[in-house]
C-alpha cells in the first residue's frame, strides 16, 4: 500500500512519535509512507511534505490545504490516507472523498465537542482509538459507530526502548519528568516544582529531579526552579531541553513521571512509572492500577479530578527508597508492555484495519 499519513503540531507530540513508529514498522512490512505536517521533529525516513494543517482559523486555508493533499496524493499515488488530530482529520476527509480513498483517523486524546464537529465529525471510514476511555467518548460524545471503531494502543519499539541495567545512575537518585512546556503539562510541571520536589529532596538527599521539555520555559517555572536550587545551594533541578535520546533518559532514571507513550516508553525500559496526566494523576504504575492506566492511556485522557500533591511527593519518596519494590515494578512493566504494546503486534492489528477500510 502507498499511505498518506497528515499530522498537525507546532512541536512534539505523542502523536509524531506514534506516527514515526508506526511508519517504521508499516515500512518493514512493505508499505510505502508518506507524510504531512505543519513541523517534523523526530528523524522519519518519508517523502515529508511541510504544510500548516494546524491553521485552522482561515477557511481559505483550510480550502487551500484540501488541494495540497489531493495533489500528494496523486503524486504519490496513495491509496489511503491516516489522520492523527481533529484538524488533520477535517482537512484530510474532504481530500479523500476527493481522490475517492479511505481515511483512517487515529484519536490520540479527548477532544473539545462543538455542535459543528458533531454534525460534521470528518473522522473517515474507521477509527482507530489509543484507550477504552477515547473509544467511548468518541460513541458518546462524537456519535460514532462502535463497529467502526478499534481500539489499538501505542506501539513501542521493545528494541529500542530497553533496560540499560542497574548501574547506569551511579550515586544520584534520578526522578525525570518527560512532557512538553505548552498547555495543561506545563502548568502542571510548575505546580510541580512548587509543590513536590522540595519534600522530596529533604527525605531522599541525594535526588536530581530532571525536566525533559523542548521549546520556551515559562520565566514563572525559572523563577520557582532558582528558588529551590537556591534554598538547597545545588543544583536540584535540571533543565534537559529536547532530547533525542529519550530511551537513555528512561533507562538512566530512577523513577520517570509521565503519561500516555511517555509512561509506556519508560516501562519498557524496566523503569517504575508516575502516571501523572492533564487532568489527573494515576500514581505508580503497578498491577492493581494498571487496567486505569491502559483504559486511560495512562492519565492522558482521564476525567478531570484534584490532584493530591501531597501524597504524590510522599508516594516518590516511599518508591525511592525501596530499591526491591522499584526493580520489581520496573521488570514487571517491561512484561506488560512486550505483552500489549510492543510495535510489531500493534503495526499488524492497525495494518488490518487499512485492510478492512479498503474493500468496497
Amino acid at each position: 500500500m502507498n499511505l498518506l499519513f497528515v499530522l498537525s503540531q507546532k512541536e512534539l507530540t505523542g502523536a509524531e512519535t506514534y506516527a514515526a513508529s508506526l511508519i517504521e514498522g508499516l515500512k518493514d512490512r512493505g508499505h510505502k509512507v508518506a507524510l504531512v505536517s505543519d513541523t517534523l521533529t523526530i528523524p522519519i525516513e518519508a517523502s515529508y511534505y511541510p504544510v500548516d494543517i494546524g491553521n485552522r482559523k482561515s477557511i481559505i486555508k483550510r480550502i487551500k490545504h484540501i488541494g495540497v493533499l489531493s495533489k500528494i496524493i496523486k503524486q504519490e499515488k496513495i491509496d489511503l490516507l491516516h489522520a492523527h488530530s481533529r484538524a488533520s482529520s477535517w482537512v484530510a476527509y474532504f481530500a479523500s472523498q476527493i481522490a475517492d480513498i479511505p481515511l483512517i483517523t487515529t484519536a490520540h486524546c479527548i477532544y473539545p465537542v462543538h455542535l459543528s464537529s458533531r454534525l460534521f465529525s470528518c473522522f473517515g471510514k474507521k477509527v482507530i482509538a489509543v484507550c477504552g476511555a477515547v473509544r467511548d467518548h468518541l460513541i458518546r460524545d462524537f456519535g460514532v459507530n462502535s463497529k467502526e471503531i478499534f481500539l489499538i494502543p501505542n506501539g513501542i519499539d521493545t528494541d529500542r526502548f530497553r533496560s540499560q541495567g542497574q548501574g547506569t545512575r551511579g550515586q544520584e537518585i534520578l526522578v525525570s519528568w518527560i512532557g512538553r512546556f505548552s498547555g495543561p503539562r506545563g502548568r502542571l510541571i510548575e505546580v510541580m516544582v512548587e509543590k513536590v520536589v522540595s519534600v522530596v529532596k529533604k527525605a531522599v538527599p541525594n535526588l536530581i529531579f530532571l525536566i525533559v521539555a523542548g521549546g520556551n520555559r515559562p520565566l514563572s517555572l525559572e523563577k520557582k526552579v532558582s528558588a529551590i536550587n537556591a534554598e538547597f545551594s545545588c543544583e536540584v533541578i535540571r533543565f534537559a531541553g529536547f532530547r533525542s535520546d529519550i530511551p537513555n533518559i528512561c533507562a538512566s532514571s530512577n523513577l520517570v513521571i509521565g503519561a500516555g507513550r511517555v509512561a509506556l516508553e519508560a516501562m519498557a525500559c524496566d523503569r517504575p512509572v508516575i502516571a501523572l496526566g492533564e487532568n489527573s494523576c494515576l500514581g505508580l504504575i503497578m498491577p492493581q492500577n494498571l487496567d486505569l492506566g491502559i483504559y486511560t492511556n495512562f492519565g492522558d485522557c482521564s476525567p478531570l479530578q484534584p490532584i493530591e500533591w501531597d501524597k504524590l511527593a510522599l508516594s516518590i519518596i516511599d518508591l525511592l527508597k525501596n530499591k526491591k519494590e522499584a526493580e520489581r515494578l520496573g521488570i514487571w512493566g517491561r512484561t506488560v508492555v512486550l505483552a500489549q504494546f510492543e510495535i510489531g503486534r500493534v503495526t499488524k492489528e492497525v495494518e488490518e484495519v487499512y485492510k478492512s477500510a479498503l474493500v468496497k
